[in-house]
């Protein structure tokens, strides 16, 4: 069993009249999610654009105008909310090293570390023609156990992206956006059997490796425009989860892995895409454990080896 509770933030994309603000109102959400007992918040891109909301907006900024050279002391408000809160929080901005600028996110510890970072890499023509620059190379970060990779908005148009994140072990996606990203992330999520979380002020999200949307909701509904109810969208993901193809054998061992392990696995069957998925809910079991009990072949393992013996691209 390795449960961690998410929150999704839809934190507003109003006209803000500092990024002082902006980052007190991303407090206010943060906060909350810490007393549901999220172990991880996760907020829209991109914090340091406070105003901007419309297109024509006068009070519209610049990216070139906005970039932080020391972002750490400039979201000194929001990093030492989640410190104190003792929830681990992503920090999407842009920021400035040397002369290029970055569409970037990074991910810090409840403990205040800095985790490591993602940068956009594939930013939008206006982004282009403003001075950001693509990323050069992007590392997954270690979250007390949990690699996680990610996206940035349009990033969420190319599934290389989470392609190439997936192959170096990715156990997670976390997608600061300005933009839904629509029905292929649900797909990549379930073609990479990977949970996703996309943060965005209309409608904040987290999809699991089935690519159902567990949970999700935003300033599209005019309820929270009205300023009914919380843009804060918390579900519990487990890691210790896998999805098997009904086939190589595992078909005929469901229900011998019920009797032996009872309430401390759950089994789902997807009969319509002829998989199930298998996950622990003991702290004394783990899937590895099971596959090795009963020699399951997981669906990974399963198209992993058939494309090898086809020669085939992964």
């Amino acid at each position: 069993m390795k449960i961690r509770r998410i929150s999704s933030i839809a934190l507003s994309y109003r006209d803000f009249s500092s990024f002082e603000e902006k980052l007190e109102e991303a407090c206010r959400w943060v906060s909350l999610a810490a007393a549901t007992g999220s172990d991880l918040a996760v907020l829209p891109e991109t914090l340091n654009l406070y105003r901007g909301d419309g297109p024509g907006n006068p009070l519209a900024l610049a990216i070139s105008d906005v970039a932080l050279q020391d972002w750490q002391s400039a979201c000194s408000i929001l990093l030492e909310c989640a410190a104190k809160c003792r929830i681990a929080v992503t920090v999407p901005l842009y920021v400035r090293e040397g002369p290029d600028v970055l569409n970037c996110f990074y991910l810090v510890s409840k403990s205040g570390r800095v985790l490591g970072r993602y940068v956009k890499t594939c930013p939008v023509s206006s982004e282009l023609d403003d001075g950001v620059v693509p990323a050069a190379d992007n590392r997954l970060m270690d979250w007390d156990g949990i690699r996680v990779g990610g996206a940035i908005c349009f990033d969420m148009n190319f599934p290389f992206v989470f392609q190439k994140q997936k192959e170096a072990g990715a156990d997670l996606f976390l997608c600061p956006s300005l933009f839904h990203g629509g029905e292929q992330v649900n797909y990549y999520a379930a073609s990479l059997r990977r949970p996703i979380v996309v943060a965005y002020p209309a409608w904040s999200r987290i999809v699991d490796l089935m690519g159902r949307e567990v949970v999700g909701g935003g300033y599209r509904h005019e309820t929270l425009r009205f300023g009914f109810g919380i843009p804060v969208y918390t579900a519990d993901v487990n890691f210790d989860k896998a999805v098997f193809p009904v086939d190589e054998g595992n078909e005929g061992k469901m229900a011998d892995i019920i009797r032996r392990y009872g309430r401390g696995v759950q089994l789902e069957f997807f009969q319509d895409m002829s998989v199930f998925t298998l996950e622990s809910l003991s702290p004394s079991i783990t899937v590895p454990d099971v596959i090795r009990a009963f020699q399951l072949v997981s669906m990974d393992e399963y198209l992993s080896a058939y494309l090898r013996r086809r020669n085939l691209p992964g």
